[in-house]
């Protein structure tokens, strides 16, 4: 109690406002809402509060606005130049309306608080024309009017073109392959070509974890079992589950259900020097800069292992020139396709370098 009365001592005799009615009087209040605040809880908190943000927009517009420092190209007071004053308390008016209101129990800044911004900041630069003197409401000449349509196009322009950043990133988010794409002839879209930052299409990763997937059902297998799973219908069923539990395990996305995996050509081909080879490919269903059919595929091979039996391991009676018995070898080599060729193009010339 004793610090409370030191402090407000303090405070009467360092701050001197230079009269009751003035900007400086609803900061001061504003600050005091706040001290208040903190003393109170429930609702007389937030009731508190709600006047410390109403006291502070109040003051911070009232003091920009005579402030002529804070106008563009200020010169006398009949050429009043261009203020900044409604811009500064409209973020105050977002961050009150959408950044405290809307978010103060997740703690982040709502991106309505972005979109409305330049919206908000329009409507408190044109409230001065239509108040008149006793408060009245009065009608601005038509030469104000067309300065205001001007001013209300630009600003919801710019308020879209925020709206269209957060949806980009939300597109993004949910589609990653999208920023594997060449967007060189977008009107709209510039993609940054930094050498080691460049997206890399989902289907890579979906094959990459199938490659995995598939060496725990075909590696170190007998030949025998690993050539009935090849067979057209039963390996079908291998693809599709394999395909179902890679998307599980990675971090999901939307467009998961945009990529079609399969065999190429359906099944898995005969090499000529013993074995077979499993190409698999992930096509892309989802939009695209081209007309042409967005691929990755990843190369994989199962070849034929000769394992001599084991004496250790032979079973009691065994005559000694049992014949050797054939398992598997799975193997696989990088993702090709889709954006991967020009990006390992990109960063060997980085390396180069």
């Amino acid at each position: 109690m004793k610090f409370l009365l030191s402090f407000y001592n303090w405070l009467r005799k360092e701050v001197r406002l230079p009269s009751a009615f003035s900007w400086e009087t609803l900061i001061v209040l504003s600050l005091f809402s706040y001290y208040m605040a903190i003393l109170a809880s429930g609702w007389v908190k937030n009731f508190v509060v709600n006047f410390g943000w109403i006291f502070l927009i109040l003051g911070v517009f009232w003091g920009t606005t005579a402030s002529n420092q804070l106008r563009i190209g200020y010169k006398t007071p009949a050429e009043p130049g261009f203020p900044l004053s409604p811009w500064i308390t409209g973020a105050l008016v977002s961050i009150y309306i959408f950044g405290v209101v809307a978010d103060e129990y997740s703690g982040q800044v709502s991106r309505n608080m972005l979109i409305y911004w330049p919206i908000i900041s329009a409507i408190i630069a044109v409230i001065p024309d239509y108040v008149g003197v006793g408060l009245k409401v009065k009608v601005p000449p038509p030469e104000k009017r067309k300065n205001q349509f001007l001013l209300f196009a630009s600003q919801i322009l710019l308020s879209c073109w925020f709206q269209f950043h957060f949806l980009i990133q939300d597109y993004t988010a949910q589609y990653p392959s999208l920023l594997a794409d060449d967007f060189r002839k977008s009107a709209f879209v510039v993609k940054w070509e930094a050498p080691l930052s460049a997206a890399t299409p989902r289907g890579a990763a979906i094959l990459d974890g199938m490659g995995i997937q598939l060496r725990d059902s075909l590696d170190a297998k007998r030949w025998s079992d690993v050539e009935r799973l090849l067979l057209p219908q039963e390996l079908n069923k291998l693809i599709s589950t394999n395909e179902k539990q890679v998307k599980k395990r990675l971090p999901p996305t939307l467009e998961d259900d945009l990529w079609q995996v399969s065999v190429a050509g359906g099944k898995a081909s005969a090499r000529g020097s013993g074995g077979y080879n499993l190409p698999l490919q992930a096509i892309w269903q989802g939009p695209r800069a081209s007309t042409k059919t967005y691929t990755v595929t990843k190369s994989c091979q199962i070849l034929p292992v000769d394992r001599l039996a084991n004496a250790a391991t032979k079973p009691l009676n065994t005559p000694q020139d049992t014949p050797s018995t054939s398992f598997s070898r799975f193997e696989c080599q990088e993702v090709k396709g889709w954006g991967l060729d020009r990006l390992k193009k990109r960063l060997d010339s980085f390396t180069r370098t």
